[in-house]
């Protein structure tokens, strides 16, 4: 993946976290359903968990680690999660971002003690394929046993908790770094097939989601269920129609704002529910167009809040895994 590709999925995954984890609050009371916008929104906004872990991977994918990185990573995942929960303790207006949740801490301290054996897989392509393929296989096929027997107790899980699902994304970002996957990407005729297919691959998974698991979609306060395995080709899509992306004017300028906004991004996953909070105790939400506006302003100041606190040495820690 390409540094122009890489800044447009962090900075794509900045926007479909703050439009997923704010689009049903306030006024409409955790209705999807009371506009097609807003159920429009937050179905293509699904995929901001699965990019995170895709884009830690490809990052983390890109140098051998020892035994001091593997405890630096936990380290700083823990530091992390301590300061914000505390500040969720101690301070009634901050709203825990979903990074600050102990099934996310758990996923990430899960993969960096394992690590050792992710790496040795890495490095073995045709073994490495075959544990994703396997890990693809078995997540979708619980994520859709467990949509259709919810009652059955083997198949209760929460989707949050798989923690296979987010070792598949994690993995999928690691097998991005290696040479012969990143040149196979990067080919014109992949990238022209990637940008055709992502309409029709959100318009197949829109009635899938929407008509086959229509009732349990009502019933369920409208929860969406494609938030794991079942979005992974999308996912593969994005990845690569992103890594395609050639700015042919005002590229240095395009290329400086995607760059800043991509830096931020732990960042805007963290605070955006609490700065979404805020402005919504400042600002009343009295309509559908005031909700949207308010969800960009939440983006610019969540983007704006993580320059701030990167932009000091030490405060940086608290926003940096």
């Amino acid at each position: 993946m390409n540094a122009t590709g890489l800044n447009i999925i962090k900075t794509l995954g900045c926007m479909t976290a703050v439009t997923f984890f704010t689009i049903y609050n306030t006024w409409d009371h955790y209705d999807y359903d009371y506009h097609w916008i807003l159920g429009f929104l937050t179905f293509i906004s699904t995929i901001a968990t699965p990019l995170f872990f895709v884009v830690a991977g490809y990052l983390d994918g890109q140098s051998r680690h020892g035994t001091r990185w593997q405890l630096g990573k936990i380290k700083s995942l823990v530091i992390v999660f301590l300061f914000w929960i505390t500040i969720y303790y101690l301070w009634e207006p901050y709203q825990r971002g979903y990074l600050i949740q102990p099934w996310f801490v758990f996923a990430f301290v899960v993969i960096y003690t394992f690590h050792p054996a992710v790496e040795w897989l890495s490095q073995r392509r045709a073994l490495f394929c075959g544990a994703i393929a396997a890990l693809l296989l078995f997540s979708y096929g619980y994520d859709l046993l467990s949509a259709l027997y919810p009652e059955a107790h083997a198949l209760s899980l929460s989707p949050q908790y798989r923690l296979w699902t987010w070792l598949l994304f994690y993995l999928t970002g690691q097998l991005f770094c290696d040479p012969k996957v990143a040149e196979w990407i990067s080919r014109k005729n992949v990238v022209r097939a990637a940008v055709v297919a992502i309409p029709f691959i959100y318009l197949f998974t829109w009635f899938y989601e929407r008509h086959f698991f229509f009732a349990l979609f009502k019933a369920d306060r409208n929860a969406f269920i494609l938030t794991g395995s079942q979005i992974y080709i999308l996912i593969i899509a994005l990845v690569i129609a992103a890594n395609g992306v050639r700015f042919r004017r005002n590229a240095e300028f395009k290329e400086s704002i995607l760059a800043a906004i991509s830096k931020t991004m732990t960042g805007v996953y963290i605070v955006h529910y609490s700065v979404f909070h805020l402005l919504t105790a400042l600002i009343p939400v009295t309509s559908l167009g005031m909700k949207l506006a308010l969800i960009v302003l939440t983006f610019i100041t969540s983007v704006l809040f993580s320059m701030l606190i990167l932009s000091n040495a030490v405060a940086k820690k608290v926003i940096t895994l």
